[in-house]
């Protein structure tokens, strides 16, 4: 049986609600309540009395429940040790645009920093880099928007300002059919939105900046980017700067969880938040 299984019942009998331990495990209400029967019927019984305005226990509920508690500490226990006493290694996650802009350099920062470390990394959704983190299978935590989490510090590693470019021949127009959108976030957005209303559609739209580069050089077009983006396309590529976008810019965040118990993990986070 799935440990994780074991934790949802034990988020859900704390919260008494399905909703609210679905937002604290960083999954959808509907995943909480397969766990739940699923669980329910390994142990052919039910688990939890579901009222209109409450969940309360059932008897075996609340038998099941120090069980699940001290089952979920030992294994937690027994992963942490199994992962000290086994070779060093730090594992990194990043949502894709955090991983295209500042990953790499991180990963050199490790390499060089910290030899003797073997480093993980992956790009994830950011529900799926939030979840991870909380759950410690990820270490280092890199996406271009904040984590709400009381357990959680976050940083900002990277800031750089926006600005609407056109790759290719000069036009004044600016149109749907040569727009590459990227997801910069919501003010970003609403800005281009509000400029240039037009641009609602899009001939591509993408999470990755790599790709719309790459498109760009190869289709030309208009797509919002990082100011001083120029130096990433070919050197015979035209690249034309048409408006910045007013006092928005985004940033890349670097999450840690506040308490870390794995022995040199504290030093290599330290490390990471201070090299800018």
């Amino acid at each position: 049986m799935d440990i994780r299984f074991l934790t949802t019942f034990i988020e859900v009998a704390k919260t008494r609600h399905f909703g609210k331990a679905a937002e604290n495990l960083y999954l959808t209400q509907s995943a909480v309540s397969a766990r739940i029967k699923l669980l329910e019927e390994y142990f052919h019984t039910t688990l939890f009395i579901r009222q209109r305005n409450s969940i309360q226990l059932t008897q075996s509920g609340e038998k099941l429940l120090p069980y699940a508690k001290q089952l979920c500490s030992t294994l937690n226990e027994a992963k942490q040790e199994l992962q000290i006493q086994s070779s060093e290694y730090v594992v990194c996650g990043a949502t894709q645009l955090a991983s295209e802009l500042l990953l790499p350099k991180m990963l050199s920062h490790l390499h060089s920093s910290f030899p003797d470390w073997s480093v993980k990394a992956e790009v994830l959704t950011l529900d799926s880099l939030s979840r991870q983190l909380h759950e410690r299978v990820t270490d280092i935590a890199f996406s271009t928007e904040p984590l709400k989490s009381e357990e959680v510090n976050s940083e900002v590693m990277l800031e750089k300002t926006l600005a609407l470019y056109r790759v290719g021949e000069v036009s004044s127009e600016v149109e749907a059919q040569d727009f590459v959108a990227i997801d910069w976030g919501t003010k970003a957005r609403d800005w281009l939105l509000t400029a240039y209303p037009q641009l609602r559609d899009a001939k591509l739209r993408t999470n990755s900046l790599n790709l719309a580069i790459n498109n760009l050089t190869s289709e030309g077009g208009v797509a919002v980017l990082p100011v001083g983006v120029e130096s990433q396309f070919p050197k015979n590529a035209k690249v034309t700067l048409l408006q910045t976008l007013d006092s928005i810019s985004f940033s890349v965040y670097v999450h840690t969880m506040k308490q870390v118990r794995r022995v040199g993990l504290p030093e290599i986070i330290e490390s990471v938040t201070q090299h800018h």
